[in-house]
């Protein structure tokens, strides 16, 4: 257990870290997350408007205390699509399967992959909908370097709109400080007339 918390009606949480593992396929990825004694209703899966795509869950261990996770993956939209996102819970087992985009041949053979615009709607992922079967013979988990290599340019991209953000915001102060001395001399000046 990782830390402890309380709310406000006095129950203690216990912060979890469930296992994950992922099956990479040409056409779909899944993520599947170990939740034992779980129940589907105790779980939350959505996709924010930011890119992200979050799974947490809260369940009861006695009377005075409970049990929490919160996960949290960076998904990129230009590589999955997020309206067929669909998750399913089985036998103490989370399975979310996200297909990836189909990209025209011609189109991606000519054209250099760039990230799609974040989308603007936060989605809760429909629980209902099937996955397949765990017996389709799904294989193919994803190495370190691969999750390093997403977390790296993910990184990337968001220090690049920080410096954007500081250059912004230097220029505008560098007008500001120009701005302060033109009007300053022009004060001085009239009082010396």
């Amino acid at each position: 257990m990782e830390g402890k918390g309380d709310n406000e009606e006095g129950a203690a949480y216990e912060e979890f870290e469930p296992y994950c593992k992922w099956q990479r396929k040409e056409d779909h990825d899944i993520l599947e997350i170990h939740l034992p004694e779980f129940k589907k209703e105790q779980l939350r899966v959505q996709i924010t408007n930011h890119g992200f795509l979050k799974i947490s869950g809260e369940r009861p261990l006695d009377l005075s205390r409970k049990t929490k996770f919160h996960k949290e993956f960076s998904i990129f939209s230009s590589n999955y699509d997020t309206a067929a996102f669909h998750a399913k819970f089985i036998q103490g087992w989370l399975r979310i399967t996200m297909p990836k985009r189909k990209i025209p041949e011609k189109l991606s053979a000519e054209t250099p992959k760039i990230d799609d615009p974040i989308p603007k709607t936060e989605t809760t992922i429909d629980q209902t909908k099937a996955p397949p079967s765990p017996g389709d013979g799904v294989g193919g988990v994803s190495t370190e370097s691969e999750f390093q290599d997403r977390k790296s340019r993910t990184l990337r991209q968001r220090l690049a709109k920080v410096a954007v953000t500081l250059a912004a915001t230097a220029a505008m102060m560098a007008v500001l400080v120009a701005y302060v001395a033109y009007m300053y001399k022009s004060t001085v000046a009239e009082v010396d007339d």
